[in-house]
């Protein structure tokens, strides 16, 4: 699957009496691209549970100073750093998937399509003559298949009255 995250920017937010910067996220998978917020404590979270299961990149350490410019921005570079560098693992934690919002449907689709060898692994479980759907089941005739026969087979059904 192909992945790709960059943490582009970061915004103050104000909800009645609490503010917070969040951060923007552009993530494409497999070419298609999607945006997400997150705070930094999310961001957190999801290092925390990654610690447990794989190695991490450095993660940016909080500072006190949160709502300086500099700072954040310093912030924003410091995640950056960090998804490119678990993107570079050789698997992609499920974790990671689920805070990115990454369908896990295409992430399969993708990996199949990625394959070398693309082998049909069913073999087909019925097949149908086609003249079986022409035939009388039973002794009434069938009106719509009689009618579209004599339609499309008959010369001159398709002449228009003048």
């Amino acid at each position: 699957m192909s992945i790709q995250v960059s943490v582009s920017s970061f915004r103050k937010i104000k909800e009645e009496d609490d503010s917070y910067t969040a951060f923007t996220v552009d993530v494409w998978v497999s070419g298609i691209h999607h945006i997400i917020e997150k705070r930094y404590s999310e961001f957190e979270k999801l290092h925390q549970m990654l610690k447990k299961v794989t190695k991490t990149p450095e993660f940016p350490p909080k500072k006190v100073l949160k709502w300086n410019p500099k700072v954040l921005e310093q912030r924003r570079q410091g995640l950056d750093a960090y998804f490119k560098g678990l993107l570079e693992q050789e698997t992609i934690p499920h974790a990671l998937l689920l805070f990115l919002e990454a369908d896990a449907a295409n992430y399969t689709i993708d990996r199949f399509m990625q394959d070398g060898e693309q082998k049909t692994t069913h073999q087909p479980a019925l097949v149908l003559d086609s003249s079986v759907y022409l035939q009388k089941r039973n002794s009434l005739p069938n009106i719509v298949t009689e009618g579209v026969l004599v339609g499309l087979y008959t010369p001159g059904s398709f002449d228009l009255p003048r």
